[in-house]
Formats: C-alpha cells, sequence, structure tokens
C-alpha cells in the first residue's frame, strides 16, 4: 500500500497545472533586513502553520521541502480540507540561509530562543556542543522569535509543522488532538516517532536541546509536530505530503 501511495504522489507531483496565487504577508524582518514572508492559502477558521529553514543554510533541503509543499498545494487546491487555512513560510531564517550558518545573524540559535519553561541562555548545539549565549540573553530576545511567536499567539493555530534535518524521526505531544494529529503523520510518512522519558526511551537527539519552539508551543496547547528528514540533503517530500495529508484529514474531522 506505502509503494502504491509513494507512486501515486510521485505522479501528481510530476503534473504542472497553471498555479494558483497565494495571498502573501510579511510577518516583520529579520537582524539583517530580509522579510519573513507567508503564504497562504485555504479558508476556514482552522489554520495549519508549515515552516522551515529555521537553522538556515545548512538545513536547506528543508526551504526545498516546504517550497516543494507549497507549489503542490497551489497546483492542487482541492487538497487543503475545507475550513482549513494553510500558513507556509519557507525560510524562517533567512540571515542564516543567506550567511550559510545555522544561527541568526546575532549567534543566537532559532531553536533556543523561545521561552518554555526548558529556556537557558547556555544551551547545546545541534552536535550536541555545549555553548554560551547560545539560548540568547534571555527568552525572545532575537527579534526573528518574537515576531513568529506574536503571530501565533495572535492566530492560536490548530498545528504547526516545523521542519528540520537530519535524523530520520518526529516528535509530537502525546494526548487528545495532538497525539491524533502527531499519528496520523508518523504512520503515514513511516518516521519514527519516539516518546522521550516514556517506558525508559531516551531522546534520539542524545542531548538535552533547551528553549525550543516545540516545547513552548506544547506549554500554550498549540499541538506541534517537528520533523527530522533523514538526511541534510533530501526533500523526503513524497513521504512528507503523505504524512501532511493525513494529518490535515484528521484535523478537519476533528471536532
Amino acid at each position: 500500500m506505502r509503494v502504491v501511495l509513494v507512486a501515486a504522489v510521485a505522479a501528481l507531483l510530476a503534473v504542472q497545472p497553471a498555479m494558483a496565487e497565494p495571498r502573501s504577508s510579511i510577518l516583520g524582518v529579520s537582524q539583517a533586513g530580509s522579510p519573513l514572508l507567508l503564504y497562504e492559502l485555504g479558508n476556514g477558521p482552522r489554520r495549519v502553520l508549515i515552516l522551515g529553514g529555521q537553522h538556515g543554510a545548512p538545513e536547506a533541503n528543508t526551504v526545498e521541502l516546504v517550497n516543494g509543499l507549497l507549489d503542490y498545494f497551489l497546483a492542487n487546491p482541492q487538497e487543503v480540507p475545507p475550513g482549513i487555512v494553510l500558513d507556509v513560510l519557507p525560510v524562517a531564517n533567512p540571515d542564516g540561509m543567506a550567511a550559510g550558518i545555522r544561527q541568526f545573524s546575532s549567534g543566537v540559535d532559532p531553536n533556543r530562543n523561545w521561552g518554555g519553561s526548558d529556556w537557558r541562555a547556555d544551551a547545546f548545539d545541534s552536535n550536541a556542543v555545549f555553548r554560551v549565549g547560545l539560548g540568547g540573553p534571555e527568552p525572545f530576545s532575537e527579534p526573528e522569535t518574537r515576531t513568529l511567536a506574536d503571530w501565533i499567539l495572535g492566530t492560536r493555530p490548530a498545528l504547526v509543522v516545523n521542519y528540520h534535518s537530519a535524523g530520520g524521526f518526529m516528535f509530537g505531544a502525546r494526548g487528545g488532538l495532538a497525539s491524533d494529529l502527531s499519528g496520523a503523520y508518523a504512520d503515514a510518512s513511516g518516521y519514527s516517532w519516539p516518546s522521550p522519558g516514556v517506558g525508559g526511551q531516551r531522546s534520539p537527539l542524545g542531548y538535552q536541546a533547551s528553549g525550543s519552539m516545540n516545547v513552548w508551543l506544547r506549554e500554550q496547547g498549540i499541538p506541534a509536530i517537528l520533523v527530522e528528514l533523514s538526511t541534510s540533503r533530501s526533500t523526503e517530500i513524497e513521504r512528507n505530503l503523505a504524512g501532511l495529508n493525513a494529518a490535515l484529514s484528521q484535523l478537519a474531522n476533528a471536532p
């Protein structure tokens, strides 16, 4: 069944119909003055935020993936379930993309600066190296983090999907609707969905990632999925499109 689904998705992606024009807006600007450009398509009361490029150029495949997902839904708007709006932010860290680095221009890590209960000024980087000041001088010290957090608190999306690389697994909360959405994504995509700290399992990261967006979102009561692509090169668009479609369908049918 999985082989048939992947083949069907690949065939759909090969079709190049005329693209619809998405609505777009600028959430704010980066420290170097680049716009944080958000695309919007679909209509309804439930919003889903999809973002890539949080860790800049070293995770450029996440930008390519999110742009590919955006192109797919623009070419196939009927695939967005009724009642759902997709908000797509392909490049969450444009300065890091331009400079070839993971961090913001300030040197702060974009996924260590969120003001959840686990925030720390000094933090482990993605190579498990402990670095002074990586989390910023205080939570939400960076304008990009503040801008995105303000949008999230003002919009209250029903789901946030955040792409990173590389690891070949995903994180998502357990329990309630968040668990249903994560389970649907994991089943359809085939990504491992570990439960760190449950049943003796250890985090696949191998270190404590403090100040993460996912922890802050969970504490705000907003369902979130963080996907670690399997490599730093491939977009794995077929399996992520399958996972995203499954999560969107689950959300559209939720009470």
